[in-house]
């Protein structure tokens, strides 16, 4: 595991020299060695504070969540099929490599998330310091699923106007579900008063949200942004309302992964 972090250091190089410096066809493939460098750099950090991560003692787990994570980002490509949001500039134009890119690169989404998270466990450890009195009432399942759904069917239906319920419908789809299968859910700890695991994720989001828009600015084969809002400051590409929206996709990525694994409703 000690050199896991360091060959990861190496990736990112890589591929920001390749960012600066294009020489085709490598320059198509910055992301993902911008983001298997991460998650190796995080895993190995994690290894060293914790004494546990996903790599050592958790494979099964994070090898699922590489096909996994592909398809689950794929859910957002089939909306951005009418939203229209974002384009992807410069891709390969053998379409089998193209495919097989976005895949490959879509696999990190989940992983790099939990690489982070684990991480900010340490960094953040509040103990009792997040909790307050319960923020929604006892009958939130029911409101959850009705507004997940109504969240969910809109960006159909009026994609310019409901672009950005894309990144809340899922979430409050999965998490009630969640709940009544007993496994983690942010609104129920919302229920009793715990925040611990909403900041955590939604730090997470911000933190990945960073590196995605930071590397994505500088890279050959990228995307970029033509979401239907006046002008505004970016963060890199993103304009500063849509980043916004990473903390929640944090929050939406936690429900969905909790679904497909397990989760103890009551572990951190």
């Amino acid at each position: 595991m000690r050199y896991l972090g360091f060959f990861g250091f190496l990736l990112i190089l890589t591929g920001e020299g390749l960012s600066f410096f294009p020489i085709l066809p490598w320059a198509h493939y910055v992301f993902p060695l911008f983001w298997y460098g991460y998650i190796l750099v995080l895993d190995s950090l994690n290894y060293r504070l914790r004494g546990t991560s996903l790599l050592s003692d958790r494979r099964r787990e994070f090898l699922l969540m590489l096909p996994i994570s592909a398809l689950y980002w794929y859910v957002f490509e089939s909306y951005n099929l009418i939203i229209e949001n974002w384009v992807y500039l410069n891709t390969p134009e053998e379409k089998w490599i193209e495919i097989t890119m976005k895949f490959v690169s879509f696999a990190t989404v989940i992983p790099a998330f939990y690489e982070t998270a684990d991480l900010l466990t340490v960094i953040l450890r509040t103990g009792e310091g997040l909790r307050v009195r319960p923020l929604i009432p006892s009958n939130w399942r029911g409101i959850s699923l009705t507004l997940g759904l109504l969240l969910s069917i809109l960006p159909l239906l009026l994609p310019k106007f409901f672009f950005w319920s894309v990144w809340l419908g899922v979430f409050f789809i999965i998490d009630p579900v969640n709940d009544r299968l007993r496994r983690s859910s942010i609104l129920s700890d919302w229920h009793s008063g715990d925040l611990n695991r909403t900041a955590i994720f939604l730090v997470a989001g911000y933190i990945c949200g960073f590196f995605w828009e930071f590397w994505n600015f500088w890279a050959y084969t990228k995307w970029i942004y033509t979401v239907p809002i006046p002008e505004m400051p970016q963060i890199f590409e993103m304009p500063i309302l849509g980043f916004l929206g990473f903390g929640p996709f944090g929050l939406e990525t936690f429900a969905f992964w909790t679904l497909i694994w397990r989760g103890d409703k009551d572990a951190n």
